[in-house]
């Protein structure tokens, strides 16, 4: 069965070696918070439903029995213990010997990416492929926040924030990828994406990209499926420096390098795997089209994870 569309749970019917997960971020000025709740079923169809938590603190992984996990097939709600997530918002109540979260966040009207016949998800003509390792959904480029948080013993007002939410699903992560999210620049309304990874397809294997930069109403895609290459990526002065091109456009994404906190990720199933993700950091984006700088600006509590070498390049 063709899978397309991201926005609903694919799991009520899997039996085993399968993972999903959705990534909430909500930022209030440079400071990050954001929850993973997702399911992983191994391969003798034991499931673990799970909340992972990362800020600039550290991150925390909170395991759930089977029973307390549900989500539906024909809209965004995911509930797992006492803990639910939505398009509207999220109720927390997360409680260990090391951290403590609990109350609600608003969300506003979600910013969504464009989509088409062609292109119906972030994953363009792959959406509707049925094979793949690992699919990716991208739900918010961004929203605004309103509630409070009482993290440990300090209550965090939102009122100012905004939030970010994209999701993936599958079997496994790709073996190696990089990833950079940012909804906060020198200039309002401008949002981006990126993620470039191995995929496996059809007995071999290719370098896809897939990404999107937002400029008010403007938004510009460079994708493989519309002939986006990987020019290079080198290291520079800190900085982990990404080119791509496609046609008339120049992407450079710069990276300032920070050590990571260590997430839990999927191979067949299983969350056996540490990744390590910078839950903010700085970038600075140009993307030039024909020959001509349209935009140039550094983003503030960007998101950012390199895991791996990517095939063809050695940085």
């Amino acid at each position: 069965m063709a899978i397309t569309t991201d926005l609903f749970f694919h799991g009520n019917t899997k039996k085993a070696a399968f993972f999903e997960g959705w990534y909430f971020k909500h930022q209030i000025g440079d400071a990050v918070y954001a929850f993973i709740p997702g399911l992983s079923i191994e391969s003798d169809g034991r499931k673990q439903p799970f909340i992972q938590v990362i800020s600039h603190e550290g991150s925390h992984y909170f395991p759930f029995s089977e029973a307390e996990f549900s989500a539906a097939e024909d809209q965004l709600s995911i509930k797992i213990g006492e803990n639910h997530f939505s398009e509207q918002g999220i109720s927390l109540s997360l409680e260990s010997t090391e951290l403590s979260v609990k109350g609600t966040l608003t969300y506003g009207a979600f910013h969504p990416i464009s989509r088409s016949r062609y292109a119906p998800s972030i994953m363009g003509p792959f959406s509707y492929l049925s094979f793949m390792e690992c699919y990716h959904g991208i739900l918010s480029m961004a929203h605004r926040l309103s509630g409070t948080l009482k993290w440990k013993d300090q209550t965090l007002d939102f009122s100012e924030g905004i939030g970010y939410l994209e999701k993936d699903w599958g079997t496994s992560f790709p073996a190696a990828y990089l990833w950079a999210q940012c909804n906060q620049f020198e200039a309002p309304d401008v949002r981006f994406f990126f993620s470039a990874a191995d995929i496996p397809f059809l007995g071999t294997a290719f370098l896809g990209i897939i990404s999107v930069l937002q400029i008010g109403d403007k938004e510009y895609r460079l994708a493989t499926y519309y002939g986006a290459r990987l020019d290079s990526v080198t290291r520079k002065q800190g900085r982990l420096v990404i080119i791509v091109r496609q046609k008339g456009l120049e992407l450079t994404i710069e990276v300032a390098e920070k050590e990571g906190h260590s997430l839990m990720a999927p191979t067949d199933g299983v969350m056996n795997r540490i990744i390590r993700e910078s839950a903010s950091t700085e970038i600075l984006l140009t993307l030039i089209e024909n020959g001509q700088t349209i935009f140039r600006q550094t983003g503030f509590s960007a998101g950012f994870e390199e895991s791996g070498i990517v095939r063809g390049y050695t940085y």
